[in-house]
């Protein structure tokens, strides 16, 4: 059996407001293991992003965790120098804008440089050892790219470009926080490919609220209002989805039909899809949950098929 790289029970993430709390995610729980990928798959402000700060421990100062523990390679990550020293060689991030999180005053050379001397590469090594990460990303001239400046390069250039920058590590877990955003279907499939083939043993948290990514994963995990609804293979997960939630995130795709989830009632539900799901019942109301594989999914039994 594959290694659990991350073991995610997260507990409560919470914001502190000005005269109250609001709670932002509650008991997700996920593992993967070497070599699978996993997506966060919900809408924005489903809490995709906050779980992935809670694993880098950069939560911002309004927002605290309580309970839950994540363990990375059998150990609890906790906030603090160990993780620090994690971050950028076996803990690597992707972020969704590669143009945007780039720092706009380097050459993408210089990047790299960073990088590699974080590595430990000798300073007579970095340009070829630069090259060979571009190259590997999938760039052809790569002295031309070295020598640009990150608003020179395109979005999928830019995206080619942190995994360039994430191939400068020994990653053991990679979080991609919408890594395809503004990329057509060719560029998102190959930045995968990428990805994959880039890093075979390195569990990988794709967050993403776009289905055709998401089908790409091993794992998926469905989230809305911060409550994980279901998870499963992706395959399966996005063949015959058992929540309601998840069929209209399927309805809304364009070749679906762009089917709206019109707001159907005013109430609360236990169910955070409660006011838009059309085959809601007292019991949603009330409580929708059950124990599956030592974890607690959020889920109806109706047949969606």
């Amino acid at each position: 059996m594959a290694e659990a790289i991350l073991d995610y029970a997260g507990g409560e993430i919470r914001a502190r407001l000005e005269k109250s709390h609001k709670t932002l995610v509650q008991n997700v729980s996920f593992t993967i293991c070497a070599g699978e990928s996993l997506a966060l798959i919900g809408e924005t402000g489903s809490g995709k992003t906050m779980i992935a700060l809670s694993i880098l421990g950069v939560l911002p100062e309004n927002v605290g965790q309580r309970g839950g523990r994540v363990a990375f390679c059998g150990r609890e990550l906790r906030p603090g120098r160990t993780l620090r020293r994690l971050l950028g060689v076996e803990i690597v991030y992707i972020p969704q804008n590669g143009g945007e999180a780039l720092n706009p005053s380097k050459k993408v050379k210089h990047h790299l440089y960073d990088s590699l001397k974080k590595m430990r590469v000798p300073g007579a090594a970095l340009h070829r050892t630069a090259c060979e990460k571009l190259s590997a990303a999938g760039f052809m001239e790569t002295e031309e790219i070295m020598e640009l400046y990150p608003f020179q390069l395109s979005g999928g250039m830019a995206q080619r470009v942190t995994i360039a920058l994430a191939a400068c590590s020994r990653a053991k877990l990679i979080l991609a926080d919408e890594p395809t955003n503004g990329l057509d279907m060719e560029a998102k499939a190959a930045f995968m490919a990428q990805l994959n083939g880039l890093f075979p043993q390195a569990a990988k948290l794709v967050i993403t609220h776009d289905i055709s990514v998401a089908a790409l994963c091993d794992q998926a995990l469905v989230l809305c209002g911060g409550k994980m609804l279901e998870t499963g293979r992706a395959a399966a997960l996005l063949k015959t989805p058992r929540h309601p939630y998840t069929r209209a995130l399927l309805d809304a795709l364009v070749e679906n039909g762009m089917q709206e989830t019109k707001l159907l009632r005013q109430e609360t539900g236990f169910c955070p899809f409660y006011k838009r799901c059309p085959k809601a019942d007292e019991q949603c109301r009330r409580q929708m949950r059950r124990q599956c594989d030592g974890q607690v999914e959020w889920w109806c039994n109706y047949d969606l098929s």
